[in-house]
């Protein structure tokens, strides 16, 4: 989770941008920033009212599409294909940027209703229709054309220390006594899953020591485990692997990326799915493990 005062090392990783871009806009003054005992701080606050700012600046919704400017905004659920993609993308083209904001599949959705953001980011189960993602749009997007375009299917599973030595095997041993668990925040996708599978096992969550307890990303998931301030946590393979623990498989989700159809040929958003489509990025996805890029740049759906 970022803290309420960030450094520029801090600032360029929660806005998955490079650090001396972080410099380059300071010196711009494009960024909210101040010097304190001669270093650079940024406050939190800030930066999240600028990038809804900078958002609202570029999209469609203000500007014409042809004036779509070169910064693109991703807002939604965490997942390490979105860091590779902002890297991926200015690797090939340092003219166009992204930053991505870990709000979860729900709040992303709605930052995308509001015209906070330029791609929402999601993997959220229904289990009304078995489907992902698709009647989400629908609930928080009514009206607006779209197009939900798959990012990749994951492995998601319940993440423990080596040698599992709490012997637990599936969500029904949360309830043991003695197991202390570490949640996702309320409105990810992974949360929302969550609770439909205990619900579905008659489990009550106030029986989990730690239930309340939420972090905002698969990675502070896997620190917390590793660390011992948990003894399991649900989150993807690959952040378990990143830290070394051993992961117990339970499902392969579907994580989409939701667009606007008025900003879906702007040329900062061709040349991102250009990148999402080539064979290269769909390799480097692979090579972090529990990733499946049968459907990646494939559009899903449209509305």
């Amino acid at each position: 989770m970022a803290k309420e005062m960030m450094n520029t090392k801090e600032v360029a990783d929660y806005l998955n941008i490079n650090e001396k871009l972080v410099y380059k806009l300071i010196k711009e003054k494009k960024i909210p920033g101040t010097k304190v005992t001669g270093k650079w701080t940024f406050p939190k606050r800030l930066i999240d009212a600028w990038i809804t700012e900078s958002a609202q600046e570029t999209l469609g919704l203000k500007n014409n599409i042809r004036e779509l400017k070169n910064h693109i905004v991703i807002m939604g659920s965490n997942d390490f294909t979105i860091e590779l993609l902002s890297h991926e993308l200015s690797k090939r083209s340092p003219e166009y940027t992204l930053s991505f904001s870990n709000v979860g599949s729900i709040e992303g959705l709605i930052a995308l209703s509001r015209g906070s953001s330029h791609i929402a980011g999601c993997h959220l189960f229904d289990p009304d229709t078995g489907q992902y993602n698709l009647p989400y749009v629908l609930r928080y997007l009514p009206g607006t054309k779209t197009a939900v375009i798959n990012l990749v299917y994951r492995d998601l599973g319940l993440m423990v220390r080596s040698g599992n030595s709490l012997d637990i095997h599936g969500l029904k041993d949360l309830t043991r006594p003695g197991i202390k668990i570490i949640n996702r925040q309320e409105g990810s996708g992974t949360r929302v899953l969550l609770d439909f599978e205990l619900k579905e096992l008659e489990i009550d969550t106030e029986s989990l020591d730690g239930y309340e307890k939420e972090v905002n990303t698969h990675m502070e998931v896997a620190m917390a485990v590793l660390s011992g301030g948990a003894d399991v946590g649900l989150g993807i393979f690959s952040a378990a692997r990143m830290v070394g623990l051993e992961f117990i498989h339970l499902t392969k989700e579907r994580y989409d990326l939701v667009i606007p159809k008025t900003n879906l040929f702007a040329k900062p958003i061709t040349f991102l799915l250009d990148v999402i489509r080539s064979p290269g990025f769909k390799e480097s996805i692979n090579h972090m493990g529990g990733y499946d890029t049968r459907d990646t740049g494939k559009i899903m759906a449209e509305f």
